[in-house]
């Protein structure tokens, strides 16, 4: 296994292509990117909408692992509403803003994320 982004909901990544993607990820999603990126260069009081579904949230992860839910279904989700929150963001998003590259860049490991699940998602 290899430490990562998916440590801060307990999992280990499975595959080498997965761990080199997840170690890519928790790169861009520090604290600091993050906030640079996702709060500095946008105005204040700006928000994107979202449905309640699309909100991962610590106690949901600790009630799935308690039930019956892999671990490999477990990172499939956190990439999933991940990635999806993250094209929500670009949605909004100017190419001219300062956080598009970041984000354009985000939606680029996610996509070869996605491309790793293919390989071996039932």
């Amino acid at each position: 296994g290899c430490p990562g982004v998916l440590a801060v909901l307990g999992l280990e990544a499975a595959a080498p292509g997965e761990c080199e993607l997840t170690r890519l990820l928790q790169d861009k999603l520090q604290y600091e990117m993050r906030l640079q990126y996702m709060k500095h260069y946008f105005p204040i009081d700006y928000t994107v909408r979202v449905q309640y579904e699309e909100v991962l949230r610590p106690s949901n992860i600790t009630r799935l692992r308690n039930g019956t839910v892999s671990e490999a279904a477990l990172r499939y989700l956190w990439f999933h509403v991940s990635s999806q929150a993250v094209l929500r963001i670009r949605e909004v998003l100017p190419e001219k803003h300062p956080s598009w590259k970041y984000t354009q860049e985000l939606c680029q490991l996610f996509d070869a994320l996605g491309e790793e699940y293919s390989k071996y998602r039932q």
